[in-house]
């Protein structure tokens, strides 16, 4: 769906650049402008608040077993995962009253978003080796507005910068549970473990983000920008029939291609 959408707002670029170099624009005059149109490419570090094994499994449907009692601590986490792949597509205003600042409304897809830890016993432990893997994926589509200041450099660079929010709904979603646990393990010899590997529906989820945005736009053939930008906020994840917690928005970099017209 996502591939459709990309497809036919390129096309559109496109079309709406040549009628732009054949006749003047419509919008002028008008309370609000048409700037851009385009899309953007690229991909977040967003971490919930405390992640950890309880969490995600507290986001999976019908979990049977008591995962509180799991023999893992904080201290033997060995790995953390939290990667966005985005996709964005932007459709861009300039108010009238303020000729230098942009209105920026995205639709943002997240596919194959995933947020995984990975535990493991401590070397000497006498409980003998045992490790623990939990993950859970899911996709998300967002609204997003944008309020950027703009400035002008020269006839080819242009730079952004300002605040947006977004609000968003996750969903078919997948917690997966791999390890090898012991049954017993009271001495230095381990005792017959057991494999685990389990795979549970997620519960979906409201996702809100609050951030600050920068970037920087390359004009070429006229009317083309290639762009670069960055995100760095705070938001929340609140499941369904789950727990609430708040979310790090660490680093969110993307590449972009938007038609202007300016």
């Amino acid at each position: 769906m996502m591939k459709k959408i990309a497809t036919l707002l390129t096309i559109a670029i496109f079309s709406n650049w040549q009628l732009a170099a054949q006749e003047p624009s419509p919008y002028l005059g008008r309370p609000l402008q048409i700037t851009h149109i385009g899309h953007a490419f690229g991909g977040d570090i967003e971490m919930p608040h405390g992640l950890d094994y309880q969490y995600l499994l507290s986001t999976a449907e019908g979990v049977e077993f008591d995962y509180n009692g799991l023999p893992f601590s904080k201290g033997e986490m060995t790995k953390m995962k939290c990667d966005n792949p985005t996709v964005r597509f932007n459709l861009s205003f300039r108010p009238a009253v303020l000729p230098n600042t942009v209105v920026m409304f995205s639709l943002l897809g997240i596919e194959g978003r995933i947020d995984e830890v990975r535990y493991e016993a401590s070397p000497g432990d006498p409980r003998g080796w045992e490790y623990l893997e939990v993950s859970a994926t899911n996709q998300e589509t967002a609204l997003e507005a944008a309020l950027l200041r703009r400035f002008v450099a020269g006839k080819t660079f242009r730079f952004y910068t300002g605040i947006g929010l977004n609000a968003g709904l996750s969903y078919n979603g997948e917690v997966r549970v791999k390890g090898y646990l012991q049954d017993d393990a009271i001495t230095d010899v381990p005792a017959n473990g057991n494999d685990v590997d389990l795979t549970y529906q997620q519960k979906p989820s409201l996702n809100q983000r609050l951030f600050v945005q920068a970037g920087v736009g390359i004009r070429f053939f006229k009317h083309m920008e290639f762009g670069l930008e960055s995100r760095r906020g705070i938001g929340s994840r609140a499941t369904f029939d789950g727990p609430f917690h708040m979310t790090i928005l660490k680093r969110s970099i993307g590449f972009s291609l938007r038609y202007s017209f300016l």
